[in-house]
């Protein structure tokens, strides 16, 4: 195969906005087309232009206005925020079941003992892996910027007033993570600790497979597309989210596309609060969208609300899982 040079010139924005003319997209309002072009970006813009466009030379169907692809843009914008928005609320109840089932369990600086970690054999050393070390590596990394200041007051309090431990205790850190730096502490905890953290957030009769699939892992890397303003929509995922065999509407679902992920979020939150705010949010958005395709995101095209039927049946009440417990 013979690779092309690349040898493209930039446009100016009012040739980018010529050329979709020319690819039959109707401009009402020229001017307010190209301040919406200064303000998004052509490239950005393109992304959500191939649904309305037909064959390599991506001429638009007939009809098609620059409304239309604004639209499409505006509904994907909401869509992560509503998305973003819900996986905070997930990644902050783990935030809160790790910490409050280690720290009681172990102590405030529980990542310092051997004993709270799983146990494993690099196989390329052949040696045993130092998870302690990599959970402090990972602390030191989240609790200071690059400047090397910390990240937090609270952490540079801790440091004014104590000499000692190394790190503030487990429950100031664990604020400073991110929902990556999260996934990759949870998934080196060991199995029995693990379990308690899982069933701790409502989960039971699935509590094995929540713990042992990538459903964290998979929601960290959607919180980053949201936090990126990448797109969402008609967009097949890279990471697919371990396939859950025992509840039908997820064994039917395509588990690369926002459908599969969309399912997880709720399945999480009734699970955790009974918290339908998800699924209320996303009949909103696509009530007020009412021309963005469905199926384009992996959901049945009259999809109206989430169907799963809950495998955990004692879902816990009275429980804030959204605030920490205050340590002395």
């Amino acid at each position: 195969m013979v690779l092309e040079q690349f040898n493209k010139k930039s446009l100016t924005v009012e040739e980018q906005l010529n050329l979709l003319i020319s690819r039959n997209l109707k401009v009402d309002d020229y001017n307010s087309a190209l301040k919406i072009l200064k303000r998004v970006g052509y490239y950005h813009l393109s992304s959500y232009m191939r649904m309305f466009q037909t064959g390599d030379n991506h001429f638009f169907y007939e009809g098609v206005e620059f409304a239309d692809l604004i639209s499409l843009f505006n509904f994907d914008n909401e869509l992560r925020h509503i998305t973003f928005k819900a996986i905070e609320k997930i990644e902050i109840a783990y935030r809160v079941a790790i910490s409050n089932i280690m720290c009681k369990k172990y102590g405030s600086h529980w990542f310092n003992k051997k004993e709270t970690f799983k146990t494993q054999i690099d196989s390329k050393t052949n040696q045993e892996i130092d998870y302690v070390q990599i959970c402090k590596d990972i602390i030191n990394k989240e609790i200071k910027k690059k400047d090397d200041e910390y990240a937090e007051t609270f952490i540079a309090n801790y440091y004014n007033k104590y000499s000692e431990p190394e790190f503030p205790p487990f429950w100031m850190v664990i604020e400073t993570f991110t929902i990556g730096s999260l996934n990759k502490l949870y998934q080196n905890i060991n199995p029995k600790d693990k379990k308690e953290i899982i069933e701790y957030l409502g989960f039971t009769s699935d509590a094995k497979f929540i713990r042992f699939s990538n459903w964290l892992y998979a929601l960290s890397v959607i919180r980053n597309i949201c936090a990126h303003h990448s797109r969402l929509f008609n967009r097949i995922f890279r990471i697919s989210p371990s396939k859950h065999e025992k509840i039908e509407e997820f064994k039917k679902a395509d588990n690369n596309r926002f459908y599969y992920i969309a399912m997880i979020i709720n399945y999480y939150l009734i699970t955790m609060a009974q918290d339908k705010s998800f699924e209320n949010d996303l009949q909103k958005l696509f009530n007020k969208y009412k021309f963005v395709n469905k199926t384009k995101m992996g959901f049945p095209d009259q999809w109206s609300k989430f169907t799963v039927t809950y495998s955990n049946k004692n879902i816990i009440k009275n429980r804030n899982l959204f605030c920490k417990e205050v340590y002395p």
